[in-house]
């Protein structure tokens, strides 16, 4: 082979000087993420308060697969090596072929000494007597050439691999965290954004970043080659390698230039997004509402000028990319042709070699690609750092525990509710709750009633901790809430909504929402106490039929018993409903109300009611008035008090 060839002949230090490269890249690759302890999805990682932290930040993303990426930095640095090996191939060919011309041309026989260092290692060092010795050489380049080819797909192969097993392992990571945390917000979180923004931020922004983590991929790449060849030309001229980089500097001045007005226009054309995603769902969930008020015409016209805002952004954001890359198009074009000219002059002038020549614009031309990529990818980089930021804001939002807080204690419960001078407010700062005092008793019914809007779903959403309280205290068997581990106060818990809420997927996945490692059997009991089993045995595939979306295949009265079925599973010591049958009709509400009146056994409840039909037999009825309870007692007494309840009651009833 040509290096035992070339070794008999010379000296070759190529294989060292590579080993060295790979050890220090493997190291670089190891330190590169800065401090040991950070953890670029950590809520506790520094904010996002500008573009170094953001990206700092992404390059984290990679943290756990430092060994990939240094085997795939080795294959980079394998590929780049290889390239310039064979520009040094060519130019080796080349100057062999215009000494054997000249010498054919001239008559003579060929005597040619080819000789080529770097930084003190001979690449090569070989003289060839004779057509014969010639002959054999270009036959071990040729041979040589086509090895390194056959092995540069295979690295380039194992590389783009891994790579891209990189990539997807950090994005499917991200997108499990970023799942993860919005579950785990609060609820004020959910009061106060729009779903679309966040369903944005999940699809839109994750789907950008995806395309900035392939990209910075990419850049590290063409960063690595540019100084792969830059270092393949040094070894051919020097001097000609510094005139050649003469345009980078220009190329870096572009991106700079383009870079601050793309982040502009990606992040501007991200917010667009959010806000007409936000628009879609909220038309969706209304679909309803805008066809009884004739709305359709209306929401199509504001649709339009959210798209129209969104084409705005979006084509400015295009006209940069379309600037960009044509510019540096164009530095690249002249800077090479420039180069050409010039070497031209130096081949006239017996400088350089046609060799040296053909050589070192091979790898010329492998460095601007690199550099051109880097300005093409400017954008996406851009528009990634964009939807970085709205991505991370998410993930550094405080989570439930954090901003609830939760205790440590486990206790039995037997469900004695009391609640002392509890005052609340949301994060509007209005205040709802203006001191609550109530005792519930275990095994006793409570009934709140009242207008709406005086505080009665406050008072509901304080017990399963929800919200944190302002002032006041709510105790559990004599225990402060705040102190109970919160994940095992909530599964004490059960919650049945007046507007039922169920998932994609089979009846029985959202029956086990109450206790997902209940047996069929338990599910199929659940179902039965709700009154449930029967409407279910009359679908084609029972338990295992589709709701649908939100539970559309289903009748509100299923619905509510299939919320009822998840209650009995649950097995709870409290049990909240809130006006679990105030939208049905009446054979649904029979139903309903049995099913609701079996759960209620034995379990300490609390019931919003709107049906004051349906609470007389409470063990205590309060009646709360814009944040207060205006008065509290049992049906009987509080009917012949005459107060608050006696007109709630007439009004209903028309006494």
């Amino acid at each position: 082979m040509l290096f035992d060839y070339l070794n008999a002949q010379g000296s070759i230090k190529l294989a060292s000087l590579v080993h060295s490269i790979g050890r220090t890249s493997l190291i670089l690759i190891y330190f590169m993420h800065y401090d040991t302890n950070y953890h670029p999805l950590s809520s506790a990682s520094v904010p996002p308060t500008n573009d170094w932290s953001i990206e700092k930040r992404l390059i984290g993303l990679f943290k756990p697969y430092r060994r990939q990426l240094g085997l795939a930095l080795l294959g980079t640095l394998y590929f780049g090596l290889t390239n310039s090996a064979l520009a040094l191939i060519i130019a080796a060919m080349m100057e062999l072929f215009a000494g054997a011309s000249a010498a054919v041309m001239a008559h003579a026989p060929l005597n040619l000494h080819l000789h080529r260092s770097l930084l003190g290692f001979d690449l090569y060092n070989v003289t060839l007597n004779g057509a014969d010795a010639a002959r054999s050489f270009v036959f071990t380049l040729a041979m040589l050439a086509v090895g390194l080819v056959l092995l540069k797909d295979v690295v380039f192969f194992a590389k783009e691999y891994t790579l891209w097993k990189v990539t997807n392992g950090a994005l499917t990571k991200l997108k499990s965290t970023l799942f993860e945390r919005i579950v785990r917000l609060p609820l004020a979180y959910s009061d106060r954004e729009r779903s679309g923004d966040v369903i944005a931020r999940v699809t839109y922004d994750v789907t950008q970043l995806e395309g900035a983590i392939r990209s910075s991929i990419n850049i590290s790449k063409s960063m690595l080659y540019t100084v792969i060849y830059l270092g393949g030309m040094f070894a051919m001229d020097w001097k000609l390698t510094l005139v050649a980089m003469a345009i980078f500097p220009l190329s870096a001045v572009l991106i700079k230039a383009f870079g601050g007005r793309m982040r502009k226009a990606a992040r501007n054309l991200s917010l667009n997004v959010a806000d007409y995603t936000a628009f879609i769902t909220e038309a969706t969930g209304g679909a309803r509402a805008i066809k009884a008020f004739g709305q359709e015409e209306n929401q199509a016209k504001s649709f339009n000028e959210k798209l129209k805002e969104n084409y705005r952004w979006a084509m400015k954001s295009a006209k940069y990319a379309a600037i960009n890359s044509p510019a540096q198009e164009t530095i690249s074009t002249l800077g090479s042709f420039a180069l050409v000219v010039y070497c031209g002059l130096q081949i006239i002038n017996g400088t350089i070699s046609v060799g040296d020549l053909t050589g070192f614009i091979v790898l010329l031309s492998n460095a601007y690609k690199p550099i051109k990529d880097l300005g093409e990818l400017t954008g996406t980089t851009q528009r990634a750092v964009a939807s970085s930021r709205r991505i991370f804001e998410i993930l550094d939002e405080p989570d439930e525990a954090e901003t609830i807080g939760s205790g440590t204690l486990k206790p039995e419960i037997k469900g004695r509710l009391a609640f002392a001078d509890v005052k609340f407010a949301y994060s509007n700062g209005k205040e709802v709750l203006r001191g609550i005092d109530l005792t519930i008793q275990p095994g006793e019914t409570l009934a709140l009633v009242g207008p709406s809007g005086g505080g009665k779903s406050t008072v509901m959403s304080l017990i399963p901790r929800f919200y944190p309280l302002r002032d006041g205290r709510i105790t559990l068997d004599g225990i402060d809430s705040a102190l109970f581990d919160l994940k095992y106060l909530r599964r004490a818990t059960a919650y049945v909504p007046q507007e039922t809420v169920l998932f994609s997927g089979t009846i029985e996945q959202n029956i086990l929402f109450g206790r997902d490692n209940a047996s069929p059997e338990d599910v199929r009991a659940a179902a039965r106490a709700a009154n449930a089993l029967e409407f279910i045995k009359r679908l084609p595939n029972g338990m295992q039929s589709e709701v649908g979306e939100r539970g559309v295949q289903l009748s509100g009265g299923q619905r509510q018993r299939i919320a009822i079925a998840r209650a009995v599973l649950r097995d709870p010591k409290i049990l909240l409903l809130d006006e679990a049958t105030s939208a049905l009709d009446t054979e649904s509400e029979r139903l309903v109300q049995e099913a609701l009146d079996r759960l209620r056994k034995n379990r300490t409840t609390v019931v919003i009611a709107h049906r004051l039909s349906t609470i007389q037999n409470a063990d205590k009825i309060a009646v709360v008035v814009d944040g207060r309870i205006a008065e509290s007692g049992s049906h009987t007494e509080l009917y012949a008090k005459g107060g608050a309840y006696r007109r709630l009651c007439d009004q209903q009833f028309g006494g």
